[in-house]
């Protein structure tokens, strides 16, 4: 009866792939759907802390910028060049754009570069010279504080204490450094500062909010385990994920204490006030048996999407595990509202949410696609082929955006193309053709792939009045 059962369901799940529409590209279709996101409402995208240094774009993970959607391909407006060898990401706050290097000669330091005009306002050079950063890129996290001030944190090259630099904006001065209750990964989801660390003392790993001049410490949360002793088990991870914010409560994918062997990676909901724990998750599903051990599916990088949290659903093909499927939960209960069907050989690489949408990219069959799932019940919508080349990037107002490099006669990358689809319908909008520099640095086509625990940061960003801000190995442009 079991077996009949799953058969069942299984044809239901082809069924259902299947029935899912292809987009039309028609003129007439492209014209309806750019009208039909002229008059619509914006839809809210997660947002809930000033911290602009996000990985995914907002402090849910959701990858769709608090902007309007982009119905046409963006020109360039401005582009600079100082120099730089390496650019940090960039950040906007207010009306100025900042990013630099320590990694040249010339033009050395943090820049504020005006929006509108491309034209540097001020620049911190004197950080440069501190640490042996000079003739490095360095990895840099900035964050607008509420006192509307910056938080500058650069680690330094000489094996010195990392340094916490406050910056006014308005003049560029360093106006004092803070000096961490708690050092350690430092991350900054609905308005607190926590950092990551772990005790062979008390055999924990433990998350620890922090003031926002950061020397109290607010709570201290300490059910997780220490790090995996054996990196190179095929099965590793981390004890934490990167994590993501929404109403209040901190979602964290991290190895719980209470867990059995093998253990994984739980989406925990923790409150941002007190740093209790509000639920855990711990209905994986059985990925592998081996060796009279039964290994689970790891929830990964969680995302808040329509008010709800998104986590993957691992298969197995040893030694390798991949999502192939996606699970929404409740983020006041933990319930689980949905999981997609999956299919033999569905690999979901990554996914961003379109309003009502949420986009995946998956590979099947040996073809790259993308699929159109409905947020308020999981089931497929559309589904469309894509380039071997082609990468999801991220959303605005409904629409998504995919790159995609193209490659000369003699095998090169020459330029990249950038394309809006609606993401009700999953039609193509518009197509953009731009140097391949602007939206890959090098060979990094893996920006925007949220189940990539080696992703690069993005390499640029949307602003709420829908223009594109991003860097080049050697400076910064504008598009719009």
């Amino acid at each position: 009866m079991k077996k009949i059962t799953f058969i069942l369901l299984f044809l239901l799940c082809v069924v259902s792939i299947l029935k899912a529409q292809v987009p039309d590209d028609a003129p007439e279709a492209r014209a309806a759907a750019i009208a039909r996101l002229q008059k619509a409402a914006s839809c809210q995208s997660c947002n809930g802390s000033p911290a602009l240094f996000m990985p995914y774009g907002t402090s849910c993970n959701s990858r769709e910028f608090q902007a309007p959607p982009i119905l046409a391909a963006p020109k360039k407006q401005w582009e600079i060049n100082p120099g730089w060898w390496g650019v940090w990401t960039p950040v906007l706050i207010g009306n100025l754009v900042l990013a630099g290097s320590c990694n040249n000669d010339d033009n050395a330091g943090l820049s504020a570069i005006d929006k509108q005009t491309g034209k540097t306002v001020w620049r911190i050079g004197n950080i440069c010279a501190t640490g042996n950063r000079r003739g490095s890129t360095g990895n840099i996290a900035l964050y607008e504080l509420p006192s509307g001030e910056a938080l500058l944190v650069y680690p330094r090259e000489d094996g010195g204490p990392t340094d916490y630099y406050v910056i006014n904006i308005k003049t560029g001065k360093i106006v004092r450094t803070l000096t961490p209750a708690k050092t350690g990964t430092l991350r900054y989801r609905g308005g607190i500062f926590t950092t990551l660390n772990q005790s062979q003392k008390e055999g924990n790993s433990y998350i620890s909010a922090l003031s926002s001049d950061l020397k109290s410490i607010l709570w201290q949360n300490k059910e997780f385990k220490l790090a995996m002793p054996d990196k190179s088990d095929p099965l590793y991870t981390p004890t934490f994920s990167a994590p993501a914010s929404w109403g209040g409560i901190l979602f964290q994918t991290a190895r719980n204490k209470d867990q059995g062997e093998p253990f994984t990676r739980q989406l925990q909901a923790i409150d941002l006030r007190t740093g209790k724990t509000l639920w855990r998750h711990t209905a994986q599903s059985v990925m592998l048996k081996r060796n009279e051990k039964s290994y689970r599916s790891d929830d990964g990088i969680p995302m808040i999407a329509d008010g709800k949290v998104i986590i993957r659903v691992q298969a197995m093909a040893w030694p390798n595990a991949y999502a192939a499927g996606l699970r929404a939960l409740d983020p006041n209960s933990g319930k689980i509202l949905w999981t997609t069907q999956s299919a033999p050989g569905l690999h979901i690489l990554s996914h961003v949410a379109a309003c009502s949408m949420l986009v995946t990219e998956v590979q099947l069959n040996g073809k790259k696609e993308l699929w159109g799932y409905r947020l308020n019940d999981g089931t497929i919508a559309w589904r469309r082929v894509i380039s071997k080349n082609a990468q999801l990037m991220t959303s605005s107002g409904g629409v998504f955006y995919v790159g995609e490099r193209i490659l000369d006669n003699e095998n090169n990358y020459k330029d990249h193309l950038l394309q809006g689809f609606d993401g009700l319908t999953g039609t193509l909008l518009w197509t953009g053709s731009y140097p391949d520099h602007y939206f890959g640095l090098g060979n990094s086509n893996n920006s925007w792939d949220i189940e990539n625990p080696n992703a690069s940061t993005p390499v640029w960003t949307i602003d709420r009045d829908g223009a594109i801000y991003g860097v080049t190995l050697r400076g910064v442009f504008k598009l719009k």
